[in-house]
């Protein structure tokens, strides 16, 4: 694939997760940018991954503010990049196994904040903010589960074949055509 060609299928990418977030965000901890970041992971190779989630972040900045949220969305998401390409593996791609991982991931995400919040502000600051939400990361983690189990799939092929059609049809040089 063509660098160009590249970049702005990532960067379209952050969009769509920003885009994802925001359309969402009156559900508490529902999301499907967990669901799209681990098929960007499948899909791409580490560093475009984790590309996708600075620009993402970096959109979520723009649009909320930046605060001590930016530095937790950099490092948690990027963990969950390269959480999904170490199990990519054992995972087979199959719905199932991603939405395991996805679970655990929305059950963890509150406490990597929570760690976060600890060392930023003092161990009693990172275990109260994580006491306090636990609630929120057990919906967090059942919301990815459900979600990763039912959308992964038709996702992943989707993504897939949007970016074959790019390659094909933009992804290489049209010499007949002089371009």
């Amino acid at each position: 694939m063509r660098p160009l060609l590249k970049y702005l299928i990532l960067a379209l990418l952050a969009a769509m997760l920003f885009m994802a977030q925001l359309t969402l965000a009156l559900l508490p901890n529902v999301e499907l940018v967990t669901l799209l970041l681990m098929s960007i992971a499948v899909l791409f190779k580490f560093k475009d991954g984790v590309l996708v989630v600075v620009l993402f972040t970096l959109l979520e900045g723009l649009y909320w503010g930046f605060a001590d949220w930016v530095l937790g969305y950099l490092w948690i998401w990027s963990l969950l990049v390269i959480l999904t390409q170490i199990t990519k593996p054992l995972t087979l791609m199959k719905a199932h196994r991603m939405a395991i991982l996805g679970g655990l991931f929305g059950l963890a995400f509150g406490f990597l904040f929570a760690l976060q919040h600890a060392v930023l502000y003092g161990l009693s600051m990172g275990i109260s903010y994580w006491m306090m939400g636990i609630g929120f990361d057990l919906l967090h983690g059942f919301a990815n589960y459900t979600l990763i189990l039912l959308l992964f799939e038709p996702i992943n092929k989707l993504l897939s074949n949007l970016i074959r059609k790019a390659e094909s049809r933009y992804g290489r040089r049209n010499y007949e055509n002089g371009r």
